[in-house]
């Protein structure tokens, strides 16, 4: 858990993890970024001996979570933002789902989402095959980095976090993970995602957008075995809403890409089956 200045909600994501766990042998590590509020003694005055609290100058996100990895002494590393909070299966489920028989290098799960006033907001179903997270990672980030439970040498591998990926750091380590093995989708909702006018997707929201439509073109490449302007236009589909894709640009997608396609499933073609009816019935 990074954390530059996240007083306000600080605690209330500590406690979720160190007193509300049904699995508890873990070590929690907290990297206080160089924060200049109350976040260095909200943090100490915790005396439970799991948490290890790191403090740094400030250098960033990126190299806050590449230190916390760095450091962390188990092989399997969960993941969680300050502002958000773990609910109590959370770790367990988890834990439990790393001896599925595709032996995973990643587990994430499904968010509660939550705004300011404390209304729910509902989320997008989530990819469990390889074949339609892959497909998905052409035109959005479809996991939630707080939710994620990854293999340290598949991070590794994979070349960590990126600083020429800031503000969608998560989705291209996804992507390159992603080569490396497979993952597993949750659809339990075990984690609370806040979203609120302080978070980084609220403060640099058109250069977040502006680096994950850079990856997800990449994604298209990669994935769909597209040069690029064909990846561009298939990302540039793929980003539309079913109703408002021209019917021939849809037919080019079907016939074009999603044949070249890396892996296929049949939760894929069940996904472009239901794109396709959906843009045919909304006429």
């Amino acid at each position: 858990m990074p954390v530059w200045n996240g007083e306000r909600y600080l605690r209330e994501a500590v406690e979720s993890i160190l007193l509300r766990q049904s699995f508890a042998d873990f070590e929690f590590i907290a990297v206080d970024d160089g924060s200049a509020d109350s976040t260095g003694e909200i943090l100490e005055s915790y005396t439970d001996p799991r948490l290890r609290v790191f403090r740094r100058p400030h250098g960033g996100l990126v190299e806050a979570l590449n230190f916390g990895v760095a450091v962390a002494r188990a092989q399997w590393i969960a993941r969680q933002d300050a502002d958000d909070v773990s609910l109590p299966g959370r770790l367990e489920s988890l834990w439990s789902a790393r001896e599925s028989k595709s032996h995973p290098i990643a587990i994430h799960s499904d968010v509660e989402r939550v705004v300011e006033n404390g209304a729910h907001v509902p989320s997008a179903a989530l990819p469990k095959s390889r074949a339609l997270l892959a497909l998905k990672m052409c035109f959005q980030c479809p996991i939630n980095h707080s939710t994620v439970m990854f293999h340290k040498s598949a991070f590794e591998r994979a070349g960590g976090y990126l600083q020429q990926e800031y503000y969608a750091e998560d989705f291209g380590l996804w992507g390159r993970m992603l080569e490396l093995g497979s993952f597993i989708g949750l659809k339990a909702k075990l984690v609370r995602y806040r979203v609120h006018s302080a978070s980084l997707s609220q403060v640099f929201g058109d250069a977040q957008r502006e680096v994950t439509h850079a990856m997800a073109l990449r994604h298209c490449q990669k994935f769909l075995d597209l040069k690029d302007a064909e990846a561009r236009r298939a990302f540039e589909i793929l980003a539309q809403s079913p109703r408002d894709r021209g019917w021939q640009q849809w037919q080019w997608f079907l016939m074009r890409c999603a044949p070249r396609a890396r892996w296929k499933s049949p939760e894929m073609f069940a996904w472009l089956a239901s794109q396709t009816a959906r843009l045919l019935f909304s006429r």
